[in-house]
């Protein structure tokens, strides 16, 4: 400790007395982001796996931010925090074909104008989220070797070695497909982790989907081995492929001491913590836990920084450019909103301040409903507060970080003093960081000199949406240039917020926004404002107050307007589904057309056999006998035989469908309810079983939303309440209804124990005696319906 403590001080010395970075003497800049990038998985920060000996030695010699945390959980937005120093709101490149602002400071721009060499190297330039980051044509060999891997990368360092440069390379090899090359797939790997057939599916969809959507797989707390071997082959590949030859190369060139060389990540990576694999882009699968958040951070510069460094505090990746800037003795433009860690770094400070996040559930992937809903997230070291709202949803979770560090359980209701402190803090943040546009940006920031008046607003105006642009703009007296602070008072009740934020320029503008966060701001009428200057209360201008008219006011549709468009909305949504549908069944016609002639006589010939040596078992049994225990047995084999075969089919549904196929639990729960209600009618219930119908209906109900993430465990909700019922119809022909039903239940739990032993027989499969528990009531759940419609109708058969 006391080393660390000499060590850090020897280096302010050096700092302040020699300086750092210089004039001419700056160092070059290397930034290296790399996609879903997990410190944990690092041998250097907790892995005892050795995946990372050649960034762990890059690590030592710099500093490492060990609760570096990122700005978001998808990949454009948290890069572009990095290059901005901006959080996402405030960029405004949140979902997917937006682009920066043009005139958006970035880490390029600003080193461009002190004489920096700013070549774009970066292969995601020709989409609309990475435009106007400022990174110049000048490497005219970029496309030649864009293809060839981290190739460009290595030429660009031979071509600028003698400038000093900015260079930006993003590494995507850890992102699905987890599939290391064939000399660090099974480095890690547990020995014959594919020899299943039931396992080799989940494997192959892992190492061969850029997306697996939540649900179309069921992932297991035993394919956590296999799923981390894979993705800590990928680092382990890109420590000895990337980092090493680029260690090797920097210090080739004579570039190594003099080269601040950043290493960071644009989001995490969700490996089974909260039952799923991926981020949101990949899932579909939006959150804010900390596996998505936490990144790596290390910066290296043997010139000018300390070396085996390591800082505790929490940061964020918006943190980035103020350091960079700090380091190289440049200025920090006020807009930033990230701070300098150069005083962590110095041990000046060790001040720790809350981290922020914002998501969406389906990141670049998503949907046109996903990008109405945000997930925002505020962190400290001790507590974490999870604000989901969208479209029917308003949402808040409450973690104890310090007790509950995987963020398993929500502890709002135990602690809602902490919650609601919290709450106003994030709601003040997102209000904060609302996208600002200066129609006369600061040249210099003049105080102004005279007293200062509002000249819009006018008191008591109202802003619809429409009418004002979907912004939100003020205008006031005073130097186009000036540098002002805007107080606000915004709110009533548990929505009050108060605060002040600096402004350059007179004539700020917020916006535009979508619908929904319109919505949300309308959320805090009424607004009041004033402007002032720091320091000279006599020019501050008077409070003016408006008001924040939300969409749904402006034009409020008539109940026939929003039912033609939700039947259109719905028509549309289930006209994928069955075109999907129809789509899988030409599928398997194509499937079965393939089949060989051969085969099909042969399967034709070996099911006459089986018919022939059961005839005399069927002609004893009686017709009525037999047909139903052959109902029973064929169902059975049919979901036995569908273990291997139904997750493929599901992957190929939701790809037919675009996702719909999961309307198809919604449909069938309608057409259920259409059926009961039907038979509720006919059979002339009476009310005791009507009550017992109504409880069934809510347990299913709560079924339902508890198994809302597993379609294959809600697809056994209903398979086996349906094989209750068949083994009842005819177990009923030799018993009375009530031991048929009791005997029903017992053939339908041994039936579905067999079904789930076949994954504690057959290798690599997961048993949980959960699994037999649920096929067990979701039995015994189907009988009770049966047992209500036997015993309560008023109505003889």
């Amino acid at each position: 400790m006391n080393g660390c403590v000499f060590s850090k001080f020897a280096f302010l010395i050096l700092y302040l007395l020699l300086g750092v970075a210089n004039g001419a003497d700056r160092p070059n800049v290397l930034l290296l982001t790399v996609d879903t990038f997990r410190p944990d998985r690092l041998s250097g920060q907790g892995n005892a796996r050795k995946t990372s000996p050649y960034l762990d030695q890059l690590g030592q010699d710099g500093v490492v931010f060990e609760q570096a945390m990122s700005s978001t959980s998808w990949t454009t937005p948290g890069l572009l925090s990095v290059l901005t120093g901006l959080y996402a709101p405030t960029h405004a490149v949140d979902v997917r074909g937006k682009s920066l602002r043009s005139g958006t400071e970035t880490m390029a721009t600003l080193l461009a104008k002190v004489g920096y060499a700013v070549p774009d190297i970066l292969y995601l330039s020709s989409i609309p989220n990475f435009q106007n980051l400022g990174l110049t044509n000048s490497f005219v060999e970029r496309d030649q070797y864009l293809p060839n891997g981290d190739e460009v990368l290595f030429r660009a360092l031979e071509t600028y070695r003698d400038s000093t440069f900015f260079l930006y390379y993003h590494y995507r090899n850890l992102h699905l497909p987890y599939k290391p090359s064939e000399a660090y797939e099974r480095l890690y790997t547990p020995e014959g982790f594919d020899r299943s057939a039931f396992v080799r599916d989940k494997v192959e969809t892992v190492q061969s989907n850029v997306t697996i959507p939540q649900g179309s797989v069921r992932f297991d707390e035993k394919d956590r081995e296999w799923i981390l071997g894979l993705y800590d082959g990928q680092i382990r590949e890109m420590d000895e492929t990337l980092f090493k030859p680029l260690v090797a190369k920097l210090k080739e060139l004579g570039l190594y001491e003099n080269t601040l060389v950043i290493v960071t990540a644009d989001h995490g990576e969700e490996l089974l913590e909260h039952g799923f694999i991926g981020h949101p882009s990949t899932s579909f699968k939006g959150s804010a836990y900390d596996e998505l958040l936490h990144i790596p951070l290390m910066m290296s510069y043997p010139n000018g920084l300390p070396q085996n460094m390591r800082i505790g505090q929490q940061v964020q990746n918006v943190d980035i450019l103020p350091t960079v800037l700090d380091l190289l003795k440049l200025p920090i433009p006020p807009t930033l909103q990230g701070r300098s860690l150069m005083p962590l770094i110095l041990g000046t400070s060790d001040v720790e301040l809350p981290a922020f996040t914002e998501t969406t559930p389906g990141g670049y992937q998503a949907t046109p409903e996903m990008m109405k809903t945000r997930i925002r997230a505020m962190r400290t070291s001790l507590w974490k507060l999870i604000h989901t709202h969208g479209p029917g949803i308003d949402t808040y979770e409450l973690y104890d970080l310090k007790n509950d560090p995987k963020e398993y359980d929500n502890v709002i209701d135990q602690h809602p003093e902490v919650a609601e402190k919290m709450r106003v803090a994030l709601h003040q943040w997102v209000l904060a960081t609302q996208p600002t546009i200066l129609t006369a940006p600061a040249s210099g920031g003049v105080v102004p000199t005279e007293p200062i008046s509002v000249l819009f607003p006018a008191q008591g105006d109202t802003f619809r949406y429409e009418d004002v642009g979907k912004t939100v703009s003020v205008r006031w007296t005073g130097p186009q240039d000036g540098l002002y602070s805007l107080e606000y008072r915004v709110g009533e009740g548990s929505y009050y917020l108060e605060g002040a934020m600096q402004i350059v320029g007179n004539a700020p503008q917020y916006g535009p926004f979508t619908d929904e966060m319109w919505n949300m701001l309308a959320l805090y009428n009424p607004w009041s404002f004033r402007i002032t200057v720091d320091g000279k209360p006599e020019l501050s201008s008077s409070w003016v107050q408006f008001t924040i008219v939300p969409t749904q006011d402006a034009a409020p549709p008539s109940v026939w307007t929003m039912a033609l468009v939700s039947l259109l909305f719905w028509w549309g949504e289930l006209g994928l589904l069955f075109k999907g549908l129809g789509l899988g069944v030409l599928d398997f016609v194509r499937l079965a057309g393939g089949i060989p002639l051969v085969d099909i006589v042969s399967g034709a010939l070996f099911l006459a056999l089986i018919c022939g040596i059961c005839q005399p078992l069927y002609v004893r049994m009686g017709e009525a006998r037999a047909k139903a225990w052959v109902l029973v047995i064929v169902y059975t084999l049919f979901i036995y035989s569908t273990l291997s075969v139904m997750p493929s089919i599901w992957r190929t549904l939701w790809g037919h469908t675009q996702g719909r196929i999961d309307l198809v639990g919604g449909l069938v729960t309608v057409l259920a309810l259409v059926f009961f209600l039907g038979l509720i009618f006919i059979k002339k219930l009476r009310w005791p079983a009507l009550v017992g119908l109504f409880v069934l209906g809510a347990v299913y109900g709560w079924l339902l939303l508890l198994l809302g993430t597993s379609p294959a465990e809600r697809l056994h909700l209903a398979e086996y309440g349906l094989l209750g019922y068949f083994a009842y119809r005819a177990l009923v022909l030799d018993f009375s209804p009530s031991k048929a039903l009791l005997l029903a239940w017992g053939v339908a739990i041994v039936l579905g124990t067999g079904d789930e032993s076949l994954q504690w027989i057959l290798p690599m499969r997961v048993f949980e005696w959960k699994d037999i528990g649920l096929n067990a009531l979701s039995s015994g759940l189907g009988l009770l319906i049966v047992a209500l419609f036997q015993f309560g109708s008023s109505k003889q058969d």
